[in-house]
């Protein structure tokens, strides 16, 4: 899976890559291309009816853009399980990701649908997992009604419910640089970790190091240079950092 993400990364961006190792230097072209325990069913939240009236404040059907809002709220929060198991999920782009701690549940999902009632917002999903080709049905509620939010789901795997977490607030550590990654960004590497740390506050905040794979990718004609890093959060995010003229563009 890390390596399907990094030939993805790698073909978006369409560079020379170049594998650095401690004493050795390979370079190579890369090709551009153009849920343990459920909780019981009193945790699950259910959907408002359709048929509700607007004096209930039910909106069903909001379209893109109230999805794109809820999407982006899951993704720059951390959540752990409500129950106090310390299990947690994360939210990445078209998947979400349990963990216990010892082992790791990663559901993918395409939305169908969105809406919202009084503190709760809500978007109807497809579930698709390894082996299930047609995918199941399933809904994914944000409730922000007074207190801590939570969000839950009947497909979530390892919990039902899981609140919001505190998360850290320190920068994210950038481990790992090997020559000549650091000269090739003009030895600019703090700013390649505030320009990660920025980027994992808001998709991947659980996040404290992140560690340089040793490839690098190399734009000669657009005169950009591209690293990937794995990020520590439970998700094990990985992303890219693109360097050009003088400037990081964090991908992932």
């Amino acid at each position: 899976m890390q390596r399907k993400n990094k030939a993805m990364l790698a073909a978006a961006i369409g560079m020379v890559a170049i594998v650095v190792a401690t004493t050795a230097v390979r370079c190579s072209i890369a090709h551009t291309a153009g849920q343990a325990d459920a909780d019981p069913p009193a945790a699950s939240v259910e959907q408002p009816a359709e048929q509700e009236g607007p004096e209930m404040g039910t909106e069903a059907e909001k379209g893109p853009d109230e999805a794109a809002a809820v999407l982006e709220e899951l993704r720059g929060s951390a959540w752990t399980a409500a129950d106090g198991s310390g299990k947690t999920l994360a939210f990445r782009e078209g998947s979400f990701v349990e963990s216990d701690g010892a082992s790791v549940s990663m559901t993918a999902f395409e939305v169908e649908g969105s809406g919202s009632s009084g503190a709760q917002r809500w978007l109807d999903v497809l579930l698709l997992k390894d082996g299930d080709a047609a995918g199941r049905s399933a809904t994914i509620v944000l409730d922000e009604d007074g207190g801590t939010p939570s969000v839950a789901c009947d497909g979530f795997s390892l919990s039902g419910r899981y609140v919001l977490a505190a998360t850290p607030g320190g920068a994210v550590e950038v481990t790992g640089l090997a020559e000549p990654y650091p000269s090739l960004v003009d030895g600019r590497t703090d700013e390649l970790a505030a320009a990660i740390s920025e980027w994992a506050a808001g998709h991947a905040p659980t996040a404290a190091s992140a560690t340089f794979d040793g490839e690098v990718f190399v734009d000669i004609a657009g005169g950009r240079v591209s690293a990937t890093f794995h990020l520590d959060d439970d998700a094990s995010t990985i992303v890219a950092a693109v360097y050009r003229s003088g400037e990081f563009t964090v991908l992932g």
